[in-house]
């Protein structure tokens, strides 16, 4: 009898789920409008604000970096620093893209179970030299949930850390590439994880809930249709 074996390296080691399939498919007949200004685009858009319980924007498009650099690229000038662990995917596992593309400095900070705590924050910002113009000025926090590591943060921890950043005058990025199993593991519902516990924007991970890596923009950004894409950035505000 051959033993069954896990693979618990990525979840987009996997294929493509069935039903995603049948939906392109089913996509590819007739003819849809570029630019967003089509059907499927609008039935995206309202299917999130449903599942968010509130009016939003979705930008789908190719990858969980391009997702997490246009969504910090809208929350920090040039100039800026962008907070975050220093374990985290955008400050390691990234190449660089979202300093690139932003041009503003990740500044990484130490906490226990690789997560941020609104202690260590609070001391950052403080120490931050805010105005000084030889100083990066803090514009974002970013927040990976669930960590590289596999563990995460409560709602309340997340409201926590929100609170320190609002309190700074920063916006909050959630990298949600599993965001997924988050709500699962944790029992709550994505709208309580994200703009409820005070998150601005959030990268949501497709390929690692099964679905196929296309290229996909959606309205407001680039053209493009949405019939397939490896990650969306929601902005709640």
């Amino acid at each position: 009898m051959t033993e069954k074996v896990f693979d618990f390296r990525s979840d987009n080691v996997g294929g493509v789920a069935p039903e995603i399939l049948d939906a392109i498919v089913a996509a590819s007949t007739g003819t849809a409008a570029p630019y967003g200004d089509d059907e499927f685009t609008r039935r995206m858009v309202r299917r999130f604000g449903e599942v968010f319980e509130r009016p939003l924007q979705v930008f789908p498009v190719a990858t969980g970096t391009g997702a997490n650099s246009v969504a910090l690229a809208a929350l920090a000038n040039p100039y800026g620093a962008i907070y975050c662990h220093e374990t985290a995917h955008i400050n390691v596992y990234e190449c660089g893209a979202p300093e690139f593309f932003t041009g503003a400095k990740l500044v990484g900070l130490p906490g226990g179970d690789f997560k941020l705590e609104p202690a260590a924050l609070e001391e950052a910002l403080s120490l931050a030299g805010r105005g000084n113009p030889t100083r990066v000025q803090p514009f974002a926090l970013n927040i990976t949930q669930p960590t590289d590591f596999g563990t995460l943060y409560t709602v309340e921890e997340i409201a926590a850390l929100t609170s320190v950043a609002r309190r700074h005058g920063l916006r909050v990025h959630m990298d949600g590439a599993r965001f997924a199993n988050a709500v699962a593991a944790l029992g709550c519902t994505p709208a309580e994880m994200t703009w409820r516990a005070g998150v601005d924007v959030l990268s949501l991970g497709a390929t690692k809930n099964g679905a196929v890596n296309a290229e996909a923009r959606s309205r407001r950004a680039f053209p493009g249709t949405t019939a397939g894409c490896s990650t969306v950035a929601i902005f709640f505000r």
